[in-house]
């Protein structure tokens, strides 16, 4: 491992466009809800999104022999981290001027999912990975950075970090024992202080204002027969489930969760006591976002949006292209190619390819091996 800490002075004139909206997108999916919904975005509507200009855009550093993927960027802290092929790159979210970068100890520990996982909170930068192969004989990491990049704690190498969730101050992670036994494991994410662990359980990557789902884990059939909830910072059980689901994400209220089941129906479960309120069919590893009033659902090439108080379609569009986890603010749906009117389904007049976020009046794109930025 070895980070890398670079500067650069410049004196640039930046028209930063009038909106009230934080510039806040601090988790993989908006919020640790993970409902891909920015509420306070104001300044790229309907109106503007079809005469966005590019601010800047910057090239992600590319390896060979890795099995990572390029993500989307999270916003926190008033930097713009970006995950990369070796590592995280830090950049000024106006300039897009790299400020550090981190990289870890081989190409080969990125993610056995693709990306590396990250979040920001208390103004530190949450980092995990996973070995290529999944059961990574003790490569697999949890670290925190500082705003500056400097590594203010890390813990001894695992065997494999299944899921990682951030919330209420306390990180949470799935550890998955090379034997096939499973542990849940909360930390403070100031100083990486053990909190809690509960032996026999994975966590789901989701909190509902510091409520997260577990699934028991049995490790001779590895799949759950109980789906439980508990408090982020100290493990307390407030309800269980004799269910085998999976929780997708939280409404941006965190009064509901939504879950997949093993038939690929979606379920929206109340998430103070887990009864189950609605369920539909959804397909195979559907990607939600949920905005209040509706549920959007990506599944191949397929976009559709479910009234969230009964689960009853809206409305559903097929695209040309795969459609990529869906993303919404200010009445606009980003889907990987075309953005839609969230309401209707009607395609804009604007078109944004591969991974975005639409954060305090700007939206960060990454395609490929290509950060953009683009405002109004």
């Amino acid at each position: 491992m070895r980070s890398v800490i670079s500067a650069a002075l410049s004196l640039t004139l930046i028209v930063v466009p009038p909106t009230s909206a934080p510039a806040l997108w601090d988790h993989p999916g908006y919020d640790a809800e993970r409902s891909y919904f920015n509420p306070h975005e104001s300044a790229i509507t309907a109106t503007t999104v079809g005469h966005l200009h590019q601010m800047w855009t910057q090239n992600l550093r590319q390896a060979d022999d890795t099995c990572a993927e390029f993500s989307a960027p999270i916003l926190g802290g008033g930097i713009l981290f970006a995950a990369d092929l070796k590592g995280v790159s830090a950049h000024n979210p106006t300039t897009g001027v790299v400020l550090w970068r981190f990289d870890w100890d081989s190409v080969e520990d990125i993610g056995a999912n693709g990306t590396m996982r990250m979040a920001v909170a208390d103004d530190t930068l949450i980092l995990s990975n996973s070995e290529c192969e999944g059961f990574s004989g003790g490569k697999s990491r949890l670290l925190a950075l500082d705003m500056a990049g400097h590594i203010r704690w890390q813990l001894p190498k695992v065997d494999a970090i299944n899921s990682i969730v951030v919330d209420k101050g306390t990180v949470l992670i799935s550890h998955v024992y090379i034997e096939g036994d499973a542990t849940v494991l909360a930390y403070r994410v100031r100083d990486g202080k053990p909190l809690w662990s509960k032996p026999g359980y994975n966590a789901a990557e989701v909190s509902a204002d510091g409520l997260v789902p577990l699934y028991k884990y049995d490790d001779d059939e590895e799949t759950s027969y109980e789906t439980a909830a508990v408090d982020i910072t100290t493990g307390t059980a407030r309800w269980s489930r004799p269910l085998d689901l999976r929780v997708q994400a939280a409404s941006p209220a965190s009064d509901r969760f939504y879950a997949t089941d093993s038939s690929d129906a979606l379920i929206a479960l109340n998430a103070a006591n887990g009864a189950s309120l609605w369920s539909t069919p959804a397909g195979e590893y559907p990607g939600l976002a949920i905005d209040g009033p509706r549920v959007y659902v990506a599944v191949a090439h397929k976009i559709s949006a479910l009234a969230a108080a009964t689960g009853r379609p809206v409305w559903s569009r097929t695209q040309p292209d795969w459609v990529s986890h869906p993303v919404v603010a200010a009445g606009l749906l980003y889907t990987g190619g075309a953005v839609l009117n969230a309401e209707t389904g009607t395609p804009t007049a604007a078109a944004f390819p591969g991974k975005v976020i639409p954060a305090g009046g700007r939206l960060y794109q990454v395609n490929g091996p290509h950060l953009t930025a683009y405002q109004p």
